[in-house]
């Protein structure tokens, strides 16, 4: 599998073709983007919360903590005192660190379930759910920062199951496979957690906020139109306005 540095290297470079094409398409902001772009980076770290490399836990656990405290206070700073909006950060990260997190560390085993698909649309959905509730962020604000999550998290998993194949020796090894998939079959234990995983996802599906602007912005006629239109320099001349 890729490591660390590998995965945040690529992490981050996909994070920020994603949020600077959101930018051109004049959908977000620089500073929304900016966020955007922290929540893709931080998605495709999350994929190895659950291993025992302590660098992706601290590093993973110190972006969600700073993201959270810059979006309380930017989004809810008229609204409670600085003491409140402290109490507030470190409680949503402890119930990160230790109920999520610490939930999926102690249930499954690395490349298990915590690899796959399935989990990349919870994090990404929780994500939205908590921008739209507790932080107070529009639909379209907040899937996008959940659909940054889910970016990067399948990046780790793409990543991780291209470093499966070694092309110099023509041959796939044996964790080809683990990282992207749906499902995973082989023990009870995997049946019952991918059971589990697939409720925890619908239960979200049914709280989370409306994805109709989300979809007409990001994937309608309009927007592949807009977007092919920024692709190139309309004027054919490059650098050179």
């Amino acid at each position: 599998m890729a490591n660390f540095n590998t995965h945040l290297i690529v992490g981050a470079t996909v994070s920020l073709i994603v949020s600077e094409t959101l930018i051109s398409m004049k959908i977000l902001s620089p500073t929304l983007a900016s966020v955007a772009f922290f929540l893709g980076t931080l998605g495709s770290l999350m994929p190895d919360i659950d291993s025992n490399h302590s660098k992706s836990i601290k590093v993973s656990l110190s972006m969600i903590s700073i993201l959270i405290t810059m979006l309380l206070i930017s989004a809810k700073s008229k609204v409670y005192s600085l003491i409140e909006l402290l109490i507030m950060s470190i409680f949503i990260l402890s119930f990160i660190r230790f109920g999520i997190i610490e939930f999926f560390r102690l249930t499954s085993k690395h490349r298990g379930m915590f690899h796959s698909i399935p989990v990349a649309f919870i994090w990404g959905i929780s994500t939205t759910i908590i921008s739209n509730t507790i932080i107070g962020l529009n639909s379209l604000i907040s899937w996008i920062f959940g659909f940054m999550i889910i970016v990067g998290y399948i990046t780790h998993l793409i990543l991780d199951e291209l470093y499966s194949v070694d092309l110099v020796n023509k041959k796939i090894k044996k964790s080809f496979g683990t990282a992207l998939k749906l499902f995973r079959l082989k023990t009870n234990i995997d049946k019952m957690q991918t059971l589990l995983i697939y409720i925890i996802l619908v239960l979200l599906i049914q709280i989370s906020p409306t994805t109709t602007i989300f979809i007409e912005t990001i994937f309608s006629n309009k927007a592949i139109a807009t977007f092919i239109n920024i692709l190139l320099p309309n004027d054919g001349r490059w650098f050179i306005h």
